[in-house]
């Protein structure tokens, strides 16, 4: 019987792990992302209007900073998904680990039922040698050398 919550707690334990790192992967995307966020601002702060000039250049950096804007929408879209994920994956993980957790409790306690039964087979085994030799030793029978 503590052979199935064995496979038990190493099933919830694995499902525990693998919500974690799975966890771990969206935090690296995340940071990824933000960290590309940040580029683009900073390319897009770097750009400057000129105040004089051919009317060219002026719409090719207009142009420019129109297509960081939109890039910094969709990378912001995508780290909206990937929160999104991560929060659910954190739910996951707490999911996990309580199930984990029950898991190892009742693997416990079925193993402590199984160790007090043992030990209450071999109490009464105990107790049925012990009293055999009281009743040898009463009726005056020979005593066996210990």
């Amino acid at each position: 019987m503590p052979k199935n919550y064995r496979a038990l707690t190493k099933l919830r334990k694995q499902q525990f792990e693998r919500v974690e790192q799975e966890l771990a992967v969206v935090n690296g995307k995340l940071q990824s992302l933000l960290a590309q966020k940040e580029a683009l601002r900073a390319d897009e702060r770097a750009m400057t209007i000129p105040a004089s000039g051919m009317g060219r250049a002026l719409g090719a950096i207009l142009n420019q900073k129109r297509a960081i804007q939109s890039a910094l929408e969709m990378l912001q879209q995508q780290i909206e998904v990937t929160k999104q994920h991560k929060y659910a994956l954190e739910t996951s993980l707490k999911e996990a680990h309580v199930a984990y957790e029950q898991a190892k409790s009742i693997e416990s306690q079925v193993i402590q039922r199984v160790i007090m039964k043992r030990k209450r087979a071999e109490q009464g085994l105990l107790d049925e040698i012990a009293s055999q030799r009281f009743w040898r030793d009463r009726n005056g029978e020979k005593k066996e050398p210990m």
